[in-house]
């Protein structure tokens, strides 16, 4: 592989992977939006997108390094870039995966608080039933 094709490899394999990032922090974003606690969802998308991010610049760089047995730079560019699509898809699915199971747990809290706020605000003493016989609550006598 020569230097200008391996400059295009790794200047079109970055714009793909900042461009799926892009994607999933807005994405993630609007998907993990809590209205109660905006902020929340925010930090988590950009940490899962910042992530990514790394991985897959990481993995990008090691796929230029790795010689294919395949004749002519322009070929070798062009399987070195399906492979870093391929590699994308997969992260991509998994970060999705990673952001369902966070806003599964999310929810779960919420309806977790939601009902232990019910619970607290509805707390009652116990009634007793009145006695049928004498017309007064129950007693243990």
């Amino acid at each position: 592989m020569d230097t200008d094709s391996y400059i295009a490899f790794l200047v079109i394999s970055t714009l793909l992977v900042v461009i799926d990032a892009v994607i999933i922090t807005i994405s993630g974003r609007k998907y993990l939006g809590d209205d109660a606690h905006p902020g929340i969802s925010i930090a988590a998308s950009w940490l899962t997108s910042t992530l990514f991010t790394l991985i897959v610049l990481g993995l990008v760089a090691l796929i230029s390094t790795v010689d294919l047995p395949v004749d002519g730079s322009l070929q070798k560019t062009v399987t070195k870039l399906g492979l870093v699509l391929l590699l994308l898809a997969m992260a991509h699915a998994i970060t999705m995966a990673v952001l369902t199971r966070y806003r599964g747990q999310e929810r779960q809290e919420h309806l977790a608080e939601e009902l232990a706020e019910q619970n607290r605000g509805h707390a009652k003493k116990p009634e007793v039933s009145r006695s049928i016989e004498r017309d007064e609550p129950y007693s243990t006598v």
